[in-house]
Parts: structure tokens; C-alpha cells; sequence
């Protein structure tokens, strides 16, 4: 069914407008995952000029995705015994060069592998561990393995909180390549806060602290309320990580910008997600 006759409803013509008005106004968020920071900055937005008695409860119901300001990240020496780790290399090693996902190559000079089944397994076991060192109820995001050659790097970035803390393991690597967290921070907005990795760098409040692995070796983060970064890899360089990501047990509605709606009973924000994912214009 096309959208366009909903405009013909006086009350979602007002909230198109509305949320015409604040897409317009919003340009925030310069980094590779920062979509659901943008869809929240609009949300709000929209919700102040909409529905400004709903904003508050709106902005409450996101607490949950915030960890304790004194968060660190921990470090696991050896994340799995001789022979998880031997099997975790087994694996990658048998993954054919067809099935590695090369999308990033030229972003981060990497190539990745999501939720390989495998993993995924090793992922879920892992998950007793990952809540005790959030100190919270988890539940499992997805996965990817990273292989990173001579050209890889990752630039500054805030992860979207469907991967609010990481488990980042190191599976094989041939140089150090350090990754550098900072302190726990607020999440940036449109009123304030660096808008780019660039801006985190050059913020003097923001200070970093690296952290270098090794085969076996793992660390747990924040990565939705930490800035993280690696810099570019060393000459000749290659490094393979696994990535798992957790969030908050009962939070999927939450970290999936599409179950807002719903779980917070706000069809109030139909017009401005119609527009967010290009519904009205699919339908033209």
C-alpha cells in the first residue's frame, strides 16, 4: 500500500513537516556507526516540536543502554585453553576465500565473516563471562571475524549500542596493534560533544589509553560509550580478531531503532521514521 495518500491525513501531514523540518536541521554524527545516534538525536528532535510532553519518558527509557561511569575495559590473558584457541584458528583457516564478505576492504582494509555459526556457538558459551564483567545481564548481539592485512586500520568511532559491550579477541597477529579506548563518556548529541572520531581526538577531556593484545588474548569494552580506535597498521602487517558483541538481557526493542515505535507506544514518530527509511519515496 502506497504512503503517499497518508498525507492526505491532516494529523501525519503535521508530522511529515515536522520531521521534513528536523532531517533538514540535523547533521551530526560523522562516523561509520553512528546511525542509531543520528535516529536518536531525530527522535528527540521530532518529539520536542510533536509531542515535548512524551520527550522526557523518551529519553529516560534509554538509561538502561548506559553503563556505570566507572567502567574500564578488562583484559583476559588467555581467553579460551591451548585447544579452544587452536580450534578457533582451525575455523577461520576452513572459511573459503568466496564466503569472506569484502565490503570493508577499502574502509578498514579487512576482511569479515558475520555470525559464522561456529562462532556464534563460542559466542553464546562466552556469554556467562561477558555479564559478569558488565556486571549485568547480557544477551547476545552478533559476531564477525575481521581479517585486517597491511592496509588495515579503524578509525575513531562510538559503536550503536546493539554492540554496547564487545568482546574483542585476538586470534593471530604478526605485529602489535594496540587499540585505544577512552574513559566512559556521554553519548555525543546535536547540542554538544564531538560529532566525528576527529573531534574525540582533539577533545583535551577525552583521554586514551591503549591496550595491546596478543594470540588468545581478549579485552571487554564499552564500545557504545567508549570512543575506540587503532591506528593504521604497521608495515607488513596482519592481524585477525573476533568480534562478539553483547547488549543488555530484554533490550533488543531498544538497540533496533525500528522497535521504538512499539516499545514505547509512540506512533506519534511513524511520519518521521517513514522518512528516515524512505517509505515516501519507495512508494513515488
Amino acid at each position: 500500500m502506497s504512503l503517499l495518500p497518508r498525507l492526505g491525513d491532516p494529523a501525519y501531514l503535521d508530522g511529515h513537516l515536522i520531521a521534513v523540518k528536523v532531517l533538514r536541521d540535523l547533521d551530526r554524527f560523522d562516523w561509520y556507526d553512528s546511525v542509531f545516534l543520528r535516529r536518536f538525536e531525530a527522535a528527540k528532535a521530532f518529539l520536542a516540536l510533536a509531542a515535548p510532553e512524551k520527550l522526557a519518558y523518551f529519553v529516560d527509557g534509554f538509561s538502561i543502554l548506559k553503563p556505570s561511569p566507572d567502567f574500564t575495559p578488562a583484559v583476559i590473558d588467555d581467553l579460551l585453553d591451548d585447544a579452544g584457541h587452536a580450534a578457533v584458528k582451525m575455523e577461520m583457516a576452513g572459511i573459503a576465500h568466496d564466503k569472506l564478505e569484502k565490503h570493508e576492504i577499502s574502509s578498514f582494509g579487512r576482511y569479515v565473516v558475520h555470525d559464522h555459526a561456529p562462532f556464534i556457538d563460542l559466542q553464546r558459551k562466552l556469554l556467562p563471562l561477558a555479564s559478569r564483567l558488565a556486571g549485568r545481564e547480557l544477551e547476545t548481539g552478533y559476531n564477525f571475524l575481521s581479517r585486517y592485512g597491511n592496509a588495515g586500520r579503524c578509525d575513531p568511532h562510538m559503536d550503536q549500542p546493539i554492540s554496547m559491550y564487545t568482546l574483542d579477541y585476538c586470534i593471530s597477529q604478526t605485529v602489535d596493534w594496540p587499540i585505544h579506548f577512552s574513559q566512559i563518556v556521554e553519548w555525543p548529541s546535536a547540542a554538544g560533544g564531538p560529532q566525528s572520531g576527529a573531534d574525540a581526538i582533539a577533545d583535551p577531556q577525552i583521554r586514551f589509553e591503549p591496550i595491546a593484545l596478543r594470540p588468545n588474548k581478549a579485552v571487554f569494552f564499552c564500545g557504545s560509550s567508549q570512543w575506540h580506535y587503532r591506528d593504521a597498521m604497521p608495515d607488513n602487517g596482519n592481524c585477525d580478531l573476533l568480534f562478539f558483541h553483547y547488549f543488555p538481557a530484554g533490550c533488543s526493542m531498544l538497540v533496533n531503532p525500528s522497535g521504538w515505535i512499539e516499545h514505547f507506544d509512540l506512533p506519534e514518530l511513524q511520519p518521521l521514521f517513514d522518512l528516515l527509511d524512505g517509505r515516501l519515496s519507495q512508494a513515488r
